[in-house]
């Protein structure tokens, strides 16, 4: 049930107190991630590593346009170049002193999905929301803990949600066309004493592939919900996997140092670190947020 790979090798950035988001944009080649308590996003090249910071915890990041990204900071939206320039989008309409965003990506329409979670990670408190590229954000759950990874199945009929707390991976029918999330149709349910689920990638078969905090592991489940792969990586609190790369067959794996013990982070030295390996899988292209271009990019000035 081990997960073939040739090898693991780790980019070259300081260690993050919580890495998340890893984001691939194939037409620019470039990979993007953000630190959540660091306050910083980070986008990772050929040319190198480049981090630059945000004013609150970013929880997520998707691609927008070349040199953009859709940045969800604190309850703001807004787009972030490359040089961490900010451009103001829209704001959810939460409580910024009590709320946060958590992990986001776009629907196979371009539509950006994100969890809101309490700042304290209150139980029941957090929430899915989406955001259209007309700026209009709806709720759309509630009565989650720790909103997380989300993804789409190669046709885009099933959304997959994660509530960290609760140990689910939830495949709801998805309607690509209306951005509808309908009825349950499947749940993966991990086991709390081995961690729990985080941020996750969907491989062209279909396949969930999460990453378990506190479990130092990558899970691979098929559509029907069985455990069929695991990949061991040398950090304690992997958080996020993103297919990257020549073919989609790179996966990129972000982690956290937060809240480990000196010892342990002697232990794991790469914890906080994004690491890299070729796997026997193909990912699925990333979706860009699909509103237009905004005018502060066309040339008028940015803010920081």
């Amino acid at each position: 049930m081990k997960i073939w790979h040739s090898g693991i090798d780790a980019f070259d950035h300081d260690p993050l107190l919580l890495g998340e988001g890893p984001r691939w944009d194939t037409a620019t080649a470039t990979l993007s991630l953000v630190g959540i308590d660091d306050q910083v996003f980070g986008t990772l090249t050929d040319d190198g590593v480049a981090l630059s910071a945000v004013p609150d915890f970013l929880g997520s990041a998707v691609p927008w346009h070349d040199g953009l990204w859709l940045g969800a900071y604190g309850t703001s939206l807004a787009g972030i170049t490359g040089a961490g320039d900010l451009i103001p989008f829209t704001a959810l309409p939460v409580d910024p002193t009590l709320y946060r965003a958590n992990d986001g990506a776009c629907d196979p329409a371009g539509r950006f999905w994100l969890g809101v979670m309490d700042r304290h990670a209150a139980v029941g408190a957090g929430s899915l929301w989406v955001v259209r590229p007309d700026g209009s954000a709806e709720q759309v759950l509630d009565g989650m803990t720790i909103p997380n990874g989300l993804g789409w199945s190669p046709d885009g009929t099933v959304m997959y949600v994660t509530d960290t707390h609760a140990g689910t991976i939830t495949g709801h029918v998805f309607d690509v066309d209306s951005g509808s999330l309908g009825e349950v149709r499947s749940v993966i349910r991990t086991d709390g004493r081995l961690g729990g689920p985080d941020g996750l990638a969907v491989d062209a078969e279909g396949a969930v592939w999460t990453a378990i905090w506190d479990g130092g592991a990558i899970l691979r489940y098929a559509p029907d919900g069985a455990l069929t792969g695991v990949l061991d990586v040398p950090v304690p609190r992997p958080t996020a996997c993103a297919f990257t790369g020549p073919g989609l067959r790179d996966l990129v794996i972000t982690s956290a140092a937060v809240g480990l013990s000196a010892d342990e982070r002697a232990r794991y030295p790469m914890s906080g670190r994004t690491l890299r390996m070729r796997v026997d899988a193909e990912g699925l292209p990333s979706t860009r947020f699909a509103a237009p271009l905004p005018s502060a990019v066309r040339g008028e000035r940015a803010v920081r």
